[in-house]
């Protein structure tokens, strides 16, 4: 093939493509494989691990058989760091420079590697090229293209068409790698109130409804003791009037009492029968959740019947936890012993062992009595 020291309209073209797969993250696959045929190459893989709220690790490859997939295991990825010169020689390749496997290591070093003779070799493959497209803290980033012994060892053409390219692939995964995360969470939040039983609403600083759960939803369709009026959150039966509206202008200010949690509301609804509304001051947890940033308040409203499940569901909220934490949270606040729980969940001692590390992990506690204590600042009397 010709030299590419020049960008012609193929590449031009190519660029609009991993341009394109930053908004239909699917495109991430033929914007791949189009780099993959321009330069000769057998096969690619784009790895992204981003660490956020929810951690992701966001994967595209092209003509990687699926068992080859399925070793991107910590031991073969020890290997394959030894085979570019180990862990710390890895940290100091330039981000954004394209550079060939051949280029800094030897072939008797290859015929040594593990992950070279089980991944590389089978394949038929003799060199690669690789691009760091981000190292940091949050987030660490590359693509690869190796190259087929039919074809031979990369070449300085391809390196040099590469790094045309390289700049708009790391924007392109920066932006997707910060969007899937945003994507992410929102699943994530939505999953969450969606599964609690309470009706809840997220409010603004003006009571403007940002998001009602379906629980929420049947509520205000029903008009007790929720309304939606003209966007603005509004309860009917409150035993002091406006209790509601005060409650989320301090939430907006910040202005709850210290060693409380929010506010709780009561009210009779029109038939008579007892509620309680609390309203959750959401405050920095909007942060990296997935929780809408203008959202302020959460409006949580259950029967007074319903207290225990008020709690539960108001630590699954604040805490993203699953439903099988969740549950394990009312069942440790409910004094059940582990085999109990076991038993009641039915899962082994040691699912439920993990499952409560993952729950102690979440809420920032460190045993089960921490757990209680947390959940009686949760009360409807301590909100």
């Amino acid at each position: 093939m010709g030299t590419v020291g020049i960008v012609d309209s193929e590449l031009i073209d190519l660029i609009g493509s991993i341009y394109d797969a930053v908004l239909e993250p699917v495109k991430w696959h033929d914007a791949l494989d189009r780099i993959r045929r321009r330069f000769d190459f057998h096969n690619a893989i784009l790895g992204v691990v981003r660490m956020g709220y929810e951690p992701f690790a966001y994967t595209v490859s092209v003509n990687i058989p699926e068992r080859y997939l399925a070793m991107q295991t910590p031991e073969y990825n020890e290997e394959a760091m030894r085979m570019w010169g180990g862990r710390e020689q890895m940290a100091r390749y330039p981000i954004e420079e394209p550079f060939a496997l051949l280029g800094v290591t030897d072939q008797r070093l290859l015929d040594s590697n593990r992950y070279y003779l089980d991944f590389g070799a089978p394949q038929g493959l003799v060199d690669q090229a690789a691009i760091v497209l981000t190292r940091d803290r949050r987030q660490v980033g590359n693509v690869s293209f190796g190259r087929h012994r039919d074809i031979g060892p990369v070449t300085d053409d391809a390196i040099a068409g590469m790094r045309v390219l390289a700049p708009h692939l790391r924007r392109a995964v920066l932006i997707t790698g910060i969007l899937e995360e945003e994507r992410r969470t929102r699943t994530l939040l939505e999953t969450v109130l969606n599964a609690v039983r309470s009706g809840i609403v997220l409010v603004d600083r003006k009571a403007r409804v940002v998001y009602a759960n379906p629980a929420a939803q049947t509520i205000i369709a029903a008009g007790d003791p929720l309304r939606n009026e003209r966007g603005v959150l509004d309860l009917r039966g409150e035993v002091v009037p406006g209790q509601l509206r005060t409650a989320i202008d301090m939430a907006a200010e910040g202005d709850i009492p210290l060693g409380r949690r929010g506010i709780a509301i009561p009210g009779m609804r029109a038939d008579g029968s007892p509620f309680v509304t609390h309203v959750l001051p959401l405050g920095e947890r909007a942060v990296g959740t997935g929780i809408p940033g203008d959202a302020v308040a959460a409006v949580f409203v259950a029967d007074r019947d319903d207290e225990p499940q008020v709690i539960v569901d108001a630590a699954t909220m604040i805490y993203s936890l699953t439903p099988t934490e969740a549950r394990i949270f009312e069942l440790i606040v409910g004094g059940n012993s582990t085999s109990e729980m076991a038993h009641l969940l039915g899962i082994a001692t040691s699912t439920l062992r993990w499952h409560t590390l993952q729950l102690f992990s979440k809420t920032g506690q460190h045993r089960r009595t921490d757990l209680v204590r947390l959940a009686s600042k949760l009360r409807p009397g301590h909100l």
